[in-house]
């Protein structure tokens, strides 16, 4: 994509990629100025330092937090250009290694455990959201300014967004309490990851003049006309149509008109379900397509 369409493209990637930005700080400031919030936090801060110790040397600034807390939950932030922010790679000691993974469980449950007491406190966490255990785990780790506005310390903790897409773009979840805006962006930016990682869709069949697919509605219907011109050979739309309300019936319980027959046929097709009328003109499509349409059928009324 190249010119004036590709600039469009990309700023309307970038917009909603700054729309992800706002709805995840909007979130966060909900929660993180509630009074509880610090001193659950304070509570559990000596444990998770104790924890990660072994790795602190890997911890020294916040975005290296952050690339912790968010491989933690499985995470991986990603640019306008669908580029992951990757960062330096660590350089773990042998010993590092050894204890890694002790080091993850452990945070983790320091993690779940603050979050599960938050929520309990009325917070508004969503303890499921591994978002919201990101933060956390932030702010157990980073040196906070609780005295700044709860928006503005949502925003140094650059939180993951609200809403988050599956490494092969086969589908989203979002945070529980997500408005219908956020999710509607989150799709539009999975649409974009997709055709970024295998191109465009093909178009449909039918939009190229071949032919669509038939609802199975439709199929249902011209498989019962084909049995009422079996019995009722000179059937027109029209008579269908009019007689489609008809309950009488010939010896042996079959409805005695065209119409009466193929709204006895689709009534047995899907039972307790009421049949509503088709229109003359989908009666008249239909026995075309069945190449049983009466040149003499009228298609209005």
């Amino acid at each position: 994509m190249s010119g004036t369409k590709g600039k469009r493209a990309e700023d309307g990637l970038r917009k909603r990629f700054l729309a992800e930005e706002e709805h995840a700080i909007d979130a966060v400031a909900g929660w993180v100025g509630h009074d509880a919030v610090r001193a659950i936090i304070e509570r559990h801060r000596p444990r998770a330092e104790e924890i990660v110790q072994p790795i602190g040397n890997q911890l020294l600034n916040q975005t290296e937090v952050i690339r912790f807390c968010l491989h933690l939950y499985g995470l991986a932030p990603v640019e306008p250009g669908w580029v992951l922010r990757k960062g330096q790679p660590w350089q773990l000691a042998p010993g590092q290694v050894s204890v890694f993974d002790r080091v993850r469980v452990g945070f983790r449950q320091v993690i779940e455990t603050a979050i599960g007491e938050m929520a309990s406190a009325g917070v508004g966490v969503v303890p499921s959201w591994h978002g919201d255990r990101v933060v956390v785990g932030e702010l157990l780790l980073l040196d906070v300014s609780w005295d700044f506005p709860s928006r503005k310390l949502a925003e140094d903790l650059q939180p993951p967004a609200i809403g988050a897409i599956m490494i092969d773009a086969s589908g989203t979840t979002h945070r529980r309490g997500s408005g219908e805006r956020a999710n509607n962006n989150i799709g539009a930016l999975r649409r974009s990851y997709e055709r970024s990682l295998y191109g465009s869709p093909p178009r449909a069949p039918y939009a190229g003049g071949g032919t669509r697919a038939l609802p199975e509605s439709t199929r249902r219907r011209r498989r019962a006309l084909a049995k009422v011109l079996e019995r009722f050979p000179e059937a027109t739309a029209s008579g269908i149509y009019t007689m489609f309300g008809d309950h009488g019936v010939q010896r042996g319980g079959v409805a005695r008109t065209a119409g009466g027959y193929l709204r006895q046929l689709l009534e047995e097709d899907e039972p307790g379900v009421k049949i509503p009328r088709p229109a003359k003109t989908t009666l008249y499509d239909d026995l075309k397509a069945l190449d049983a349409a009466k040149p003499d059928q009228k298609l209005y009324g």
